[in-house]
C-alpha cells in the first residue's frame, strides 16, 4: 500500500492562443486521499487533468506549460517532459468499443508496465462481477462501462488515479454506488484520486478536499466541502455512505468474478497486433461481403470486355470470322495487366478508404487514441501497420479474385459468340499474350504488382492522415469518409496512369 503524495509544484499551462489557464499553482493530492477539482465550464480543468497524465495534443498549436510533479523518489519536469505517472478515465470512458468488455481489461493488463507497483486485483476484478468477459461494449450500460473504464485504468499499473466527469449520465443510484468505489479504492490501495468533476453532490459526503479552478487568480484553491461554499465561490467567478453501498454492492463475489481474474495477468502484448491484424484484414478484404463485391465487378468487366468488343466495335463482323483469335489474345492481355487491376483497385481503395476513415475518425472522436497512450498501448503502431499491410494484402488478393471471375465470365460470354469452339481455343487465346512474353511475363506481373501497392499505400495513408485529424461531430467524420474516397480513388487512378505509361513506354 503506497503513501507517497501526489505534489504539483509551479504548474503553469498556456494555450497556443496566449491564453494562461493557471500560473505558478501549487496543489496537493495525498495517500488514501480523494480530491475532486471544480471550476467552471471551458476554465481549463481537462487541460489541467491532461497535462498531469501526459495527453496534451499540441496539433492545435505549441502549448506552453512549465512546472513540476512528483510522486514518491520520482520528480518529472513538465516542461522538458510529458507525465506517465498518472493513469486517466476518460470522460466518456473511451473503451475500446471493438473489443470486448474482458479484452479492454487484458489489453491494459498486457501492455502494463513490468516494473509497475503490483497490487491484489481481486478488488479490481470484483468491480466487474456482475458482468461476463465476453459481453460487447454496446451492451454494457453506464455504470457497467464506467467501472470497466476504472478497472482498466487501474490494471495498467499508474500509481496516481485521475477521474474526468465520472458521473456525468449516470443516475443518482449509480453514481453514488461509483463514488463508493472510487473512495474504497482510494483507501485500500493508498491510491492518491483527483476527481474533475461539474456535478458533485454525489462526490461530497466522500470528498476529503475540494480544490477549485480560480478563472480570475489563474489558480487552483482550496474551498469548503459543502455545497453552500461551492455554490458561493463559483457564483464569484460567474461576474467573469455511498461507500457502504459499493462494498454491498462487491460484498459477496459474483458468478463472473472468477471469469475475470486471468485477465489481470501480464500477457504478451504483441498478441494485439495480431488481434488487430486479423480484425482488419477480415474487414478489408475476407468478409464474404468484399469477396462478392470484387467478384461482382470482375464478372462484369469481363462480360462488357467480350460483348462490347466483338458486338459493337466498327470491325465487329470481321472481328467475328477472321480476326477472333487475335482480338481475343489483345482483349485477354489488356484485361489481366491494365483493366482489371484498374478497376479492383478503384473499388478496393473506394471501399476500403471510407472503412478505414470512419473507424480512425470514430476512434479519434471517442478519444480511445489518448486512452491507448495513457495504459501505454502503441496504437498508432497496431493500427497503422495492420491497416497498410492489410490493405495491401486485400487489394492483391481480391485483385487476383477479380481476374478470375473476369476470366470466367468471358470464356461464358465468348462461348455465346462461339459455342462451336472448345474451351481450349479459347484459354489458348486469352492468355496467349502472357504466355508468349517467356521471361518477360515476370515484368508484366511486376507492373501489375507496383500498381497495387501503390495505390494500397496511397489510399489507406490518405485515409489514416484523415481519420486522424481532430473530429468534433459525427458530421466532420462523415466528411473526412467523402474525403478519404475522393483523395484515395484520384491518387489510384495516378497510379496506374503513371505505371501504364511506363509499362508501354518505348
Amino acid at each position: 500500500m503506497s503513501g507517497h503524495v501526489l505534489s504539483i509544484s509551479g504548474l503553469t499551462i498556456t494555450t497556443p492562443n496566449g491564453v494562461d489557464l493557471v500560473r505558478d499553482t501549487h496543489f496537493e493530492v495525498g495517500a488514501h486521499e480523494l480530491v475532486v477539482i471544480i471550476g467552471p465550464s471551458g476554465s481549463g480543468k481537462t487541460s489541467i487533468i491532461n497535462t498531469l497524465c501526459g495527453l496534451i495534443d499540441e496539433r492545435d498549436g505549441e502549448w506552453k506549460i512549465a512546472g513540476r510533479l512528483s510522486y514518491g523518489e520520482r520528480e518529472i519536469d513538465l516542461s522538458e517532459s510529458r507525465s506517465d505517472m498518472c493513469g486517466l478515465v476518460f470522460q466518456g470512458n473511451a473503451l475500446f468499443d471493438d473489443l470486448s468488455a474482458g479484452e479492454n481489461v487484458k489489453i491494459a493488463a498486457d501492455h502494463a508496465p513490468r516494473d509497475a507497483q503490483v497490487y491484489d486485483a481481486t478488488p479490481i476484478m470484483s468491480l466487474l462481477s456482475d458482468i461476463r468477459p465476453e459481453q460487447p461494449i454496446a451492451s454494457c450500460s453506464g455504470g457497467q462501462k464506467q467501472r470497466i473504464a476504472i478497472a482498466r485504468t487501474l490494471i495498467a499499473g499508474h500509481p496516481i488515479l485521475i477521474l474526468d466527469e465520472p458521473n456525468s449520465g449516470l443516475d443518482i443510484i449509480s453514481s453514488r454506488r461509483l463514488a463508493g468505489i472510487i473512495k474504497d479504492i482510494c483507501v485500500q490501495r493508498g491510491t492518491p484520486v483527483l476527481i474533475a468533476a461539474h456535478h458533485v453532490d454525489d462526490l461530497l459526503p466522500l470528498a476529503d478536499r475540494v480544490l477549485m479552478l480560480d478563472t480570475r487568480a489563474r489558480t487552483v484553491r482550496p474551498v469548503a466541502p459543502d455545497m453552500a461554499s461551492i455554490e458561493r465561490a463559483m457564483r464569484g467567478l460567474d461576474s467573469e455512505g455511498e461507500s457502504a453501498l459499493a462494498a454491498a454492492e462487491r460484498g459477496a463475489p459474483a458468478p463472473q468474478s472468477e471469469a475475470w481474474q486471468g485477465l489481470a495477468r501480464r500477457g504478451h502484448p504483441w498478441r494485439w497486433f495480431a488481434r488487430y491484424f486479423a480484425e482488419y484484414f477480415w474487414v478489408l478484404c475476407a468478409s464474404p461481403f468484399m469477396l462478392a463485391y470484387l467478384g461482382l465487378g470482375g464478372a462484369i468487366l469481363g462480360f462488357v470486355s467480350i460483348w462490347f468488343g466483338f458486338n459493337y466495335h466498327a470491325f465487329g463482323g470481321y472481328l467475328k470470322s477472321i480476326l477472333h483469335d487475335e482480338t481475343l489474345a489483345g482483349i485477354g492481355f489488356v484485361q489481366t495487366t491494365i483493366s482489371v487491376p484498374l478497376i479492383a483497385s478503384i473499388l478496393v481503395v473506394a471501399r476500403n478508404s471510407a472503412v478505414i476513415c470512419a473507424d480512425l475518425g470514430n476512434r479519434t472522436l471517442s478519444a480511445q487514441l489518448p486512452a491507448m497512450r495513457n495504459l501505454a498501448i502503441p496504437g498508432l503502431r497496431y493500427l497503422v501497420v495492420s491497416i497498410l499491410i492489410a490493405n495491401t494484402l486485400s487489394l492483391a488478393l481480391l485483385t487476383v479474385a477479380a481476374l478470375a471471375t473476369a476470366s470466367w465470365s468471358a470464356l461464358q460470354t465468348w462461348q455465346i459468340f462461339f459455342p462451336d469452339q472448345p474451351p481450349e481455343f479459347w484459354q489458348e487465346n486469352y492468355f496467349r499474350r502472357l504466355i508468349e512474353a517467356g521471361p518477360a511475363l515476370y515484368v508484366q506481373l511486376g507492373w501489375v504488382f507496383a500498381k497495387i501497392v501503390l495505390s494500397s499505400v496511397l489510399g489507406s495513408g490518405a485515409a489514416i492522415l484523415i481519420g486522424l485529424r481532430p473530429k468534433l461531430s459525427v458530421v466532420s467524420i462523415n466528411n473526412a469518409i467523402a474525403k478519404a474516397i475522393v483523395i484515395g480513388v484520384s491518387l489510384t487512378l495516378l497510379s496506374h496512369a503513371f505505371f501504364a505509361i511506363l509499362q508501354f513506354w518505348r
